[in-house]
């Protein structure tokens, strides 16, 4: 069975962003997302492509969701491999795209996330231990929906994983 999984970071708040960027910096965070993610296709939105720090995420099918943009060239440093990067108009034009994978990951941000809850059948999700000012929220997780299947809790953080109840 092909897994949809929702790839996030959020604060206590539910905060996941501010002005674009995340408003943490937390080394443990981000090699979880890569330890996750490494190898398979990651769809984001517009906006969370251009808040990378490195474009393209490197080993991975890196999948912009814009209905303006059409061509890689529009969206990519000159240097970037373009054969590691696909534009689509679309959330689910995006994951048809990517059928062939055991595993998608939907990598953000706050639109992208609320179309994909019901879509997805997991969720990993990193939840920072403090409270951030931000603009971009992740959704409330419909507990009738999902259940938590795994916990690792840090000092800073926590990983949580949610399945969906069938």
């Amino acid at each position: 069975m092909r897994e949809i999984i929702i790839i996030a970071a959020m604060a206590e708040n539910r905060v996941i962003g501010k002005n674009n960027v995340m408003p943490w910096s937390i080394k443990e965070e981000m090699a979880h997302f890569t330890k996750l993610t490494k190898g398979w296709p990651c769809i984001m939105g517009r906006k969370t492509w251009e808040s990378l720090k490195k474009k393209p995420l490197p080993g991975r099918l890196n999948v912009v969701i814009s209905e303006k943009l059409t061509e890689v060239r529009q969206i990519c440093p000159q240097e970037a491999d373009l054969s590691s990067i696909k534009i689509f108009p679309s959330l689910p034009a995006a994951i048809e795209h990517c059928a062939r994978y055991e595993k998608i990951f939907i990598c953000g941000g706050e639109s992208i996330y609320k179309q994909a809850l019901s879509l997805a059948n997991k969720i990993e999700l990193t939840v920072i231990h403090n409270q951030y000012d931000g603009d971009t929220f992740f959704p409330e997780i419909d507990v009738t929906q999902w259940t938590i299947t795994n916990t690792e809790d840090f000092d800073a953080f926590s990983f949580i994983t949610y399945t969906r109840i069938k």
